[in-house]
């Protein structure tokens, strides 16, 4: 993963930690040899599965998954405002095409947000010792219907022994809802903002959550808007509707 797609992650990430941690300075990489339970002292891991979408480079075909692996390694040690992320996204490769090389997958904003309001979670319970005790993960969005199993011959984690996820339900559709910091929804007329942390400290467990009321209630506005009020296509699937976060 490169270019503008690793921007947008970093740019999201840092909207998210310095909701809850703004006085702490944390940095998300790319590391491609990042690998799972592979863990240097003192790190601790996050592992998602999610949707996204990948297109041949030779032949163009495009193709959707919901079992994309996304895997994260984070570091920080304690009375150090200072904290690391690594990230790497595995990559699947082309089934028609006999040297099609592993493809980069494209995420959606909306689906980059949640990934990430996920591991913002995780960072407080390991790095910080706060939250809950048992966090629920939200969910990517899954913009069509998948049938069949997860093709592990051309997935880049299988083929690495580190995937082992078959079967897809059914997908969802849903639009997407705005990134943090407000909720703007036609369907409530205004714009909610935020909750703002302390300046300070460790979060109270009342800030705790009212962040994650406002990540459900980010979540419910999203299923309530139509995929008419919120239009954005990318360049990869020009022609197709594909609804974005913003």
């Amino acid at each position: 993963m490169e270019g503008p797609d690793v921007e947008l992650w970093k740019q999201v990430f840092q909207e998210l930690i310095q909701e809850v941690k703004p006085w702490h300075k944390w940095t998300l990489t790319v590391d491609k040899d990042l690998l799972p339970n592979s863990l240097k002292p003192g790190w601790s891991q996050y592992q998602q599965w999610a949707f996204a979408r990948f297109q041949c480079s030779l032949c163009s075909r495009s193709w959707s998954s919901a079992q994309v692996q996304v895997l994260f390694h984070m570091h920080k040690s304690a009375g150090n405002p200072r904290g690391k992320v690594k990230m790497r996204v595995f990559a699947q490769r082309c089934r028609k095409c006999s040297q099609s090389p592993f493809e980069v997958p494209k995420f959606t904003e909306e689906n980059i947000s949640r990934i990430l309001n996920n591991l913002v979670f995780r960072i407080l319970k390991k790095c910080y010792r706060e939250g809950f005790k048992s966090v629920e993960e939200i969910p990517t969005i899954k913009e069509i219907s998948l049938e069949g199993p997860h093709d592990s011959n051309n997935c880049e984690a299988c083929l690495q022994g580190f995937c082992a996820r078959s079967g897809l339900g059914e997908a969802v559709q849903s639009p997407m809802s705005p990134l943090l910091p407000a909720i703007s929804s036609p369907a409530l007329g205004t714009a909610i903002p935020t909750p703002s942390p302390a300046r300070s400290g460790p979060l109270s467990p009342e800030k705790l959550a009212l962040v994650a009321v406002f990540i459900r209630l980010k979540a419910w506005v999203s299923e309530q808007c139509s995929p008419q009020q919120s239009p954005r296509s990318s360049g990869l699937w020009q022609g197709q509707p594909h609804p974005w976060g913003r």
